[in-house]
């Protein structure tokens, strides 16, 4: 799966949208509150100007003189603000505005103006708009100065809080995800909010129920193999005491049934969860005992290099190791085509391979090789207990030859 088609999480969606909701609403705010300190700045300008006319005009009422003491426009050194104190019957001196018509608030390309006629003078004090749009922008800034932290902390405090809130959703998620296909066990529901607990609920029941399909097929299994036994082992006993023909050659039939039958209650041993030990036991002399028990009837000859070894001690359940053996080398048996070498290296590798004629191997469960007889358990019943075991197992096909590698934790002797 790409990552642009991967689904996003949970946690990122809720995280995405609480921020985008979130930060628009910052940025509604931020816009507002800049709306709103543009006009109360306007409004401290002009009550500005507004204390700086009627303070000239109280000082000329108190003013006895008959002149004006100012009839020229006074200028501060940066040129933003100005005052101009002008008789009523003069004309008026050049000013950075155009001449104004009547008292009040005049607003003049690049200045803001108050004009007030009073005590036989004209009054105008003005600012530029230049002044009134820095003093503007560094409030704005220092506003922004301490916003700006708060977002960053609200932000992180957010993805904490999403993230805490959704820790238990990603814990679920990670117990189902990494469980192994034969763990039926019930997640737990500590910690899941009330949203959640029927979803853990059901999959609990869920899991149940294929708990109890799973031991109802194994109990069937293990119990219809136990009770064809003994009727299987008293026909092959009639079947011997026959002097048909068609009866002795029936029993290789039924030999066969037999090793079916077993190799069924093995599969459900294993399935079932039976445990096995640790060991130590001697691979070489489970191996010795092996082979020779199949050389009498083997199909093909079975040649076993052992590397000089009298003894070599592997961490694994000896019965268990006996039933892995065993398959391995019937499975050797009856789908190669030529004689069985088994190599057992000192450091506990051991290589089974034969020649054959198919140069694939079943992929299936219960899938047979081209030109088997048997129903694929041998295969199924050396992987679950390889895995049982805990023993690394290969298997490969290629150049006429099936090939299956198993290694083995050695042991020093007596060592548990």
């Amino acid at each position: 799966m790409t990552e642009a088609s991967r689904p996003r999480s949970l946690r990122a969606r809720l995280t995405g949208r609480v921020l985008g909701l979130v930060l628009g609403g910052w940025l509604a705010t931020i816009l507002l509150s800049a709306y709103v300190l543009d006009q109360e700045m306007t409004e401290m300008f002009d009550e500005e100007l507004r204390a700086l006319v009627e303070t000239t005009v109280l000082h000329l009422d108190t003013d006895h003189g008959d002149k004006i003491p100012r009839t020229l426009g006074v200028q501060t050194n940066d040129g933003e603000s100005v005052l101009r104190i002008l008789p009523s019957n003069q004309d008026e001196s050049p000013a950075p505005w155009p001449a104004l018509s009547g008292d009040g608030f005049h607003d003049a390309p690049g200045w803001r103006i108050l004009r007030r006629t009073a005590e036989g003078a004209v009054i105008e004090a003005a600012h530029s708009t230049r002044l009134r749009r820095e003093e503007t922008l560094e409030a704005a800034s220092a506003f922004l100065i301490f916003a700006v932290p708060l977002m960053v902390l609200l932000v992180w405090g957010l993805r904490r809080t999403v993230a805490e809130a959704t820790a238990p959703v990603a814990r679920l998620a990670e117990s189902v995800s990494g469980r192994g296909p034969d763990d039926l066990s019930p997640v737990t529901a500590e910690g899941l909010p009330r949203e959640l607990r029927p979803l853990a609920e059901a999959f609990n029941g869920y899991l149940a129920r294929i708990g109890a399909l799973r031991q109802s097929e194994r109990d069937f299994i293990a119990n219809a193999a136990h009770e064809l036994r003994t009727p299987l082992a008293a026909l092959r006993s009639r079947l011997e005491l026959s002097a048909d023909a068609d009866a002795a050659a029936a029993v290789t039939t039924v030999d066969a049934l037999t090793r079916r039958l077993e190799r069924l209650l093995q599969l459900s041993r294993l399935e079932a969860g039976v445990g096995f030990g640790r060991g130590p036991c001697d691979l070489v002399r489970v191996l010795r005992l092996l082979i020779d028990e199949f050389r009498p009837g083997a199909r093909h000859p079975i040649r076993f290099d052992d590397s000089d070894l009298e003894q070599l001690m592997v961490a694994a359940d000896p019965d268990a190791l006996a039933i892995l053996l065993r398959n391995l080398i019937e499975n050797a048996l009856e789908h190669g085509s030529g004689a069985v070498r088994l190599r057992l290296a000192p450091d506990g590798m051991l290589t089974i391979d034969n020649p054959t004629r198919n140069d694939s191997l079943p992929e299936g469960r219960f899938d047979r090789g081209q030109g088997s007889s048997g129903l694929g358990l041998g295969l199924s019943i050396i992987e679950a207990l390889a895995k049982a075991m805990g023993v690394p197992l290969a298997r490969s096909v290629g150049k006429g030859t099936v090939r299956f590698e198993l290694h083995f934790a050695v042991q020093a002797p007596g060592a548990q």
